[in-house]
Order: structure tokens, then C-alpha cells, then sequence
């Protein structure tokens, strides 16, 4: 996964090479526009080349703002709540991206990830509207600061990567932002003009790379009346631009659970594929892959009934023509659900969506079923038999009610993480430290620590979720001070589940984190009966 991610995580450390003007204007009806202007010292396609545009890091990689390309610009305004145009103006020393982008109802704004990465808030009390946000450069001035940061962690070398280090002090962020009344105050830092105000960030000013990444993680605060507002902002829980004591904690979001009979009745397994694989080492060498079998198939059911996680896959019995088992033994099964997700040793998310093409219909129109990949492995039959019996099984789906802030203090030992300094020095820990926390348990969440490791200018926690009735959507970190730093969230599923928090630059610990979290209200076992499965080229 850290592989998968490293693309995704130099694109950010190039962000020291951009310079952005960052323009949100807000309407009195709730409308309104971003106007995103960024100067690269590469052109786009050279990013693309190069494999350093988030985009080339697949899907479960976190958005790194700016976005740098169109395929980009479209993730952070999404079609359904934004009109986008995209610009990119090639010039002597790189490009020049020009993205706008004019929405109609700004609580889409604020739960788009644009509105995420700059951790944007809004709240309308006492005849005043206030806001609350972040430059969302912080990361990539945490990643400039550090000197040790020009290999991967891998030691991956990353090609131009050393001259574009030799700019990094052209960094200059602006953030300006267009209120629907005069402005009535602004924090230190902002100027005022009229309805806007602009906050600038600019490393030539600044002689001290540390500041500057202080600087750039600065809470930016500004407010005007709320006269003649036609909205009701509604913001998601921003813990970036709060300290851990006072960032919120309990429910924040409520809902309902679909009708379990109903989910019964419309849910159906249809088989795809019947894979058996028999090797025979004639080297004399031993060390061949070991024979095996596995059915693919679907598991389908309506878009409004799918589960917001799908449970684990238990198999239960596995007959051949003969009446021989061919059941897995303990163990063994678990290992070949894992490597049956990988393909040449790349990782292949089956149940990743396919993205909607710009001119399609919504996907639900074009498709009414929600479907979902499972692989059932067991050992194959002998040469002779040319058909399975029948195969049983089951596959858990958890849906969720609500979500809720759950905070962990000193969840991470300082002695919990590892410098790493080369190859060697990598380690994975399949038992994991456990990270225990009475609202954990009450909501179903198992968190084990697997990974704890420091290397150049990130640091990396792999958490191991396998067995929990619970799910964790996103999360903040904070260090031994409270102070939240740039953090970056995956969630990841491969055989056990796991989550990956990274974070731009090196907190001291004991580190705190805040977790956004599901527990599961209501959790159904499907069961999966498949009979007569021929083997082979019937």
C-alpha cells in the first residue's frame, strides 16, 4: 500500500514548486464560485510523466491540494453540485492552471474535498457569519522543511526531484475569500477589502523554513452580517482547526438502517468464474506455487440497500462429486483470501466503483444494482473429478446509523514508532499494538497498531480494523502539545481490513488522534449456496 501511495506523497512535496491564488466568493442565496489559479514549474503532463500527480496513485490515494490536472480538478468538484472549467496555459518555466468552479448550494461547497482541504467552516449565530479555514498548504511546507526527503521509502529515486527542491522557496500561497456583507473582522494576517478578505503566505518573506510551515498551518478567521442570508450553512466537523482539547467529540451525524427483510429478499450471489490452478515442479528445486481453487462471483442488490461495509466472507463447506472436503484447513483460508486480491503483485481493489463518464447518466439510472466482488478459495478436486457438489457460505453486511467523534488521548506511544533510514529498517507487525478506548469497544472497533514508522518527510500508522462490527471514515492526529498536523487518511481493504494515517512532517509524541466513526446498527449474514460447479472445460 505505502508503494501504491508513494507517488501520491512526492506530488505533495512538489507543492513547495507552485505558487496558488485561491479565490472562493460567497453569495447572499448560498451560491457562489472558486477561482483557483496555480503556477507550476513543470508542466502537468511532465507530473503525469513522472507519476507525481495524485491521480496516478489509484483511488484509495488522499487528495493533495492543489489539484494539478483536470482528473484532479473533477475529484474536487464533484459534477453533481459543481459547473468546472479547466484551463492549463503552457508557459517557459512550467504551466499555469486556471480552474473555476460555481456551485449553487453552498453546504456542497463545504462537504466537497475542497472544502475538506481547507478544513472550511461556516456558521451563521447571533446575526453574524462567521468562517474558519486553513491555506491547505501546511503539508507541503512540512515536507519542504525537511532535508532528507529526496528517496522514497523504498529508496525510490524520483526523477527531477533534486532541481525542483531548489524552488521550493518560491512557495506563496494566497487565499482570498468574498463575503456576502462588508466585513466586519478578520484575524491577524488578513487584509480587508470591502466584502473580502485575503490571507498570504509567501516563503521569500520568511527566512525560517519552520515558521513558514507555522505560518502556513495558521487558522485563517474571518466574519461579516449575516443580513439578507437566504442559507443555513451546515459544516462537517473540522478537527484540523482545532487543538485536541477542543476539538468536538460524540454524535455528529444520525440516520436509518433499510429494513433488514427487505435487504434479505433483494440481495442475490451470482457466480462468474471457476479458477483451478494444478502446478508441477520438474526443476527439482521445490518451491512452486501450491495447486488451488477459488470461485469469483457477484453479490448483488440495489444501490439504496447496499451496506456502507461489507463484513467478512466465512466458508462453510466445500463438497466435490466424490463427497471429498475441500475446505481449506484453519488458516490457510484467510492467506488465500489475501493473496487472491493481487494480481503480477499489484493490488487490484475488486470492489472498487467505476467512475461515471462526464457525459453518462448517474450510475444508479444506468444501473440499479449495487454489486460486489467475492473470491470463495479451497483447495481444488483431484484431476478425475470434473465437478464441485456444492459450496456453502456466508457474507456479513453492516450498515450504520450515524458517525461520531471519538477521541483517543496518547493513543501512539512515542517508542511505538520507527526511524526508518533504509529497506532494512522496514517493519510490519502482524499482531500490532492494540489501541484500546472504552467508546472504541462500545462501538464495535478493534484498532491494532501494525505499523508505526518515521522515514525523511512523513510519518506512516497502519491500523489493523479485522474483526471490528465498526468502521472509521477518517482521522486527525495531534502531538504531544495537542496541535492537529497535515494528515492524511486511507482506508484499505485486503484480506483483513486496514486503514492507513500519514502524516506531513515529524510530531513528538505521544500522539492523539480523532477518529470519525460508524458502529454498526444493524449487521445481516447472507448466506451463499452454490450446487453443480463443473471444473474444467465443461
Amino acid at each position: 500500500m505505502i508503494k501504491r501511495l508513494l507517488p501520491c506523497l512526492m506530488a505533495l512535496s512538489l507543492c513547495g514548486c507552485f505558487k496558488i491564488k485561491d479565490e472562493l466568493t460567497l453569495n447572499p442565496d448560498g451560491s457562489g464560485s472558486v477561482r483557483l489559479e496555480t503556477r507550476l514549474l513543470l508542466p502537468s503532463e511532465t507530473l503525469q510523466t513522472l507519476g507525481l500527480s495524485t491521480g496516478m496513485a489509484g483511488g484509495d490515494a488522499p487528495p493533495a491540494y492543489p489539484p494539478t490536472s483536470e482528473e484532479e480538478a473533477k475529484h474536487f468538484f464533484p459534477r453533481k453540485d459543481f459547473v468546472l472549467t479547466f484551463k492549463d496555459e503552457k508557459q517557459a518555466d512550467g504551466s499555469l492552471l486556471v480552474i473555476t468552479a460555481a456551485f449553487k448550494d453552498i453546504n456542497a461547497l463545504l462537504a466537497s474535498p475542497y472544502g475538506k482541504s481547507h478544513g472550511l467552516s461556516l456558521a451563521v449565530s447571533n446575526g453574524t457569519l462567521s468562517l474558519k479555514a486553513v491555506f491547505g498548504v501546511e503539508g507541503a511546507a512540512r515536507i519542504a522543511e525537511m532535508k532528507d526527503d529526496t528517496a522514497g521509502i523504498f529508496g525510490e529515486q524520483i526523477p527531477g526531484l533534486e532541481e525542483l527542491k531548489k524552488k521550493k522557496d518560491e512557495m506563496r500561497a494566497e487565499f482570498r475569500v468574498t463575503f456576502p456583507n462588508l466585513v466586519s473582522s478578520a484575524n491577524a494576517g488578513g487584509t480587508r477589502d470591502g466584502k473580502a478578505v485575503t490571507w498570504i503566505v509567501d516563503r521569500t518573506r520568511q527566512t525560517n523554513s519552520a515558521e513558514f510551515a507555522r505560518e502556513a498551518g495558521a487558522l485563517l478567521e474571518a466574519s461579516c452580517p449575516a443580513d439578507g442570508l437566504k442559507f443555513s450553512p451546515v459544516s462537517p466537523a473540522r478537527l484540523v482547526v482545532l487543538p485536541f482539547k477542543d476539538a468536538p467529540a460524540g454524535v455528529i451525524t444520525r440516520g436509518t438502517v433499510p429494513d433488514t427483510n427487505k435487504i434479505s429478499a433483494a440481495v442475490k450471489f451470482v457466480p462468474c468464474a471457476m479458477q483451478v490452478t494444478r502446478t508441477l515442479d520438474l526443476s527439482g528445486e521445490g518451491g512452486s506455487h501450491q495447486n488451488s481453487a477459488q470461485l469469483v462471483g457477484m453479490v448483488s442488490l440495489p444501490h439504496e440497500l447496499a451496506p456502507q461495509q461489507w463484513g467478512e466472507l466465512n466458508i462453510d463447506e466445500v463438497v466435490d462429486a466424490k463427497g471429498n472436503n475441500l475446505k481449506l484447513p484453519k488458516g490457510q483460508d484467510e492467506f488465500a483470501r489475501f493473496s487472491g486480491r493481487f494480481d503480477g503483485g499489484e493490488f487490484i481493489d475488486v470492489a472498487e466503483e467505476v467512475e461515471e463518464d462526464e457525459t453518462a447518466a448517474p450510475r444508479e439510472k444506468q444501473d440499479p444494482e449495487h454489486r460486489h466482488q467475492v473470491t470463495l478459495a479451497f483447495q481444488p478436486p483431484d484431476w478425475k473429478v470434473k465437478e464441485i457438489a456444492r459450496i456453502r457460505a456466508s457474507l456479513s453486511l453492516q450498515y450504520f446509523s450515524g458517525s461520531q467523534i471519538v477521541k483517543i488521548s496518547n493513543a501512539i506511544p512515542a517508542n511505538w514508532i520507527r526511524e526508518m533510514k533504509n529497506a532494512r529498517d522496514f517493519s510490519f507487525e502482524p499482531g500490532g499494538q492494540k489501541v484500546g478506548d472504552p467508546k472504541l469497544t462500545e462501538i464495535g472497533l478493534e484498532l491494532q497498531l501494525t505499523m508505526g514508522m518515521s522515514q525523511g518527510s512523513f510519518l506512516y500508522l497502519m491500523f489493523d480494523t479485522a474483526g471490528s462490527k465498526g468502521s472509521v471514515t477518517d482521522a486527525q492526529l495531534y502531538d504531544v502539545d495537542g496541535r492537529p498536523w497535515p494528515t492524511y487518511f486511507v482506508r484499505q481493504g485486503f484480506g483483513t481490513d486496514s486503514m492507513m494515517v500519514m502524516v506531513a512532517g515529524k510530531p513528538k509524541g505521544p500522539l492523539s488522534l480523532a477518529l470519525v466513526a460508524s458502529g454498526a446498527s444493524a449487521t445481516l449474514t447472507v448466506p451463499i449456496l452454490v450446487e453443480k460447479v463443473p471444473v474444467g472445460t465443461q
